[in-house]
């Protein structure tokens, strides 16, 4: 278990911290937490006994972020042209990394404040409202309500470009071994994919899934080597041929699918409890920058080049551009295992999440009942997933609409909302103002900004999906 440490001297044992001198009555008799200094309490350093080195922990978030969204990446250079593209690679990546350093800074200041080390995405959204404005406390429940029905949607919306990037694959594979195109519609083929994968997610034992998962990762990178090759050694489009910059249904629609990509925020905190020094997880040179400096610079590759290569004939994952070969589509259809399994394990994380709520709303004499709910529940969330793919089939549509609705709401919105609600309290209490009005005016533009990308991404979505504009 982590414990809260301060420095000692001639390497003795660390020992644990108290912070019981942070409580303090309020005019009513409860108890709240003092806004203490943000300098004393970060500067607090932290320590378990075990727990992920900062290497390990940079391997697990870099493989973590890289997964078959970043094969789709060049169809965002498509819709935002070439150079705006390559400009909002940069620009997206910038602002989920900024957001990402909030939710920890926020978790890290709140734990420090508690004396608690544990700390989820929901959990600090609570814990946040709790330690903020009056007006504040009440909704506690609330904003760790609104954070994990975020993260259900995108974990669903996970689940259903899942589905969607098999179901094409499939039929790439088909078409290679038949040499003519399947007897069937993709609808049907999305049906018939679901059978399987249904029976799976029945599966409650999720040691082998696990192990699968992890080789999944192997397939991932092999498919980016493979990826990159063809890129390399296919004959370019000349870049004034291609659109430099489109308008804003375009950038709209390829920011949504950045935002996609550029996803981690449900992964940040549980690493960050993870970490054996969570100091290592911030900072110029800590996990998340050099993750997010890493991903991005491969993320603007792929898309860059994988327009450049294949110009207006891009399809939704670069992936579906490669010449059907013997080798092209044997990763495709391990790309295909892969995904299969990963669905799997994105579905057990919501069970998971969802099961302990409904189950004590339930009487423990309903035995039956206890028994069936998890399979009810998986059954439940995997139609959700099923009628989302039926309506959106395809990647280059249904990968913007996920981004740019519970992606972009967890990776910009929520974190600035939050971070106000942290140290605008303390920095007033303190009576550092410029602090106060320069997080206030950051947080409010980003906030603002986040929202006009939502309800410009959304529309185009919609508007993209009714005309089907693909």
């Amino acid at each position: 278990m982590p414990v809260i440490v301060g420095p000692t001297e001639n390497g003795q044992e660390l020992k644990q911290q108290e912070f019981d001198d942070l409580k303090m009555k309020d005019g009513v008799g409860g108890v709240k937490n003092c806004h203490t200094d943000t300098k004393s309490v970060r500067s607090t350093l932290i320590s378990r006994k075990n727990g992920l080195s900062a290497t390990s922990g940079l391997i697990n978030f870099i493989c973590g972020m890289i997964g078959p969204g970043c094969f789709s990446l060049a169809v965002s250079f498509k819709q935002a042209g070439l150079w705006g593209g390559l400009a909002l690679v940069f620009i997206v990546g910038f602002l989920s990394l900024y957001s990402m350093h909030k939710i920890v800074s926020c978790s890290q200041f709140l734990a420090k404040s508690n004396g608690d080390q544990s700390l989820d995405y929901g959990e600090m959204a609570e814990a946040a409202m709790l330690n903020s404005y009056k007006w504040a406390r009440r909704h506690a429940k609330l904003a760790k309500i609104v954070v994990n029905a975020c993260l259900l949607a995108f974990q669903l919306g996970v689940i259903t470009v899942s589905t969607v990037f098999a179901v094409e694959h499939l039929i790439e594979i088909w078409e290679f071994i038949a040499d003519s195109p399947p007897p069937f519609s993709k609808s049907v083929m999305i049906l018939i994919y679901f059978v399987p994968q249904m029976l799976l997610n029945f599966i409650g034992h999720m040691k082998l899934i696990t192990i699968l998962c992890l080789c999944g990762n192997v397939i991932i990178f092999a498919a980016i080597g493979l990826i990159t090759k063809e890129l390399m050694m296919h004959k370019w489009y000349p870049t004034w041929e291609l659109n430099s910059l489109t308008g804003i249904e375009g950038i709209s629609l390829a920011a949504g699918a950045l935002f996609y990509s550029f996803e981690g925020q449900a992964m940040v905190l549980p690493l960050e409890n993870s970490l054996k020094r969570p100091k290592d997880m911030t900072g110029l040179t800590g996990v998340l920058s050099t993750a997010m400096n890493l991903v991005t610079v491969l993320y603007a590759f792929l898309g860059f080049f994988g327009y450049v290569t294949f110009g207006p004939t891009v399809q939704g994952s670069l992936t579906l551009n490669l010449p059907n070969s013997v080798l092209s589509v044997s990763i495709k259809g391990l790309l295909v295992l892969k995904i299969f399994f990963g669905s799997a394990m994105q579905l057990y994380v919501i069970v998971q999440m969802l099961l302990p709520s409904l189950q004590s709303r339930i009487s423990e004499n309903r035995k039956l009942i206890h028994r069936l709910l998890p399979y009810a529940l998986r059954l439940g969330l995997m139609l959700v997933t099923l009628c989302q793919a039926l309506v959106v089939p395809n990647l280059m549509q249904i990968i913007p609409l996920v981004g740019i609705t519970s992606g972009l709401l967890l990776s910009l919105i929520l974190p600035s909302f939050l971070d106000c609600m942290v140290f605008l309290p303390v920095y007033k209490k303190q009576g550092e103002m410029f602090k106060y009005y320069r997080k206030m005016m950051v947080n409010l533009f980003l906030f603002v900004l986040g929202w006009l990308f939502l309800g410009s991404g959304l529309y185009s979505s919609i508007d993209d999906i009714i005309n089907n504009d693909v």
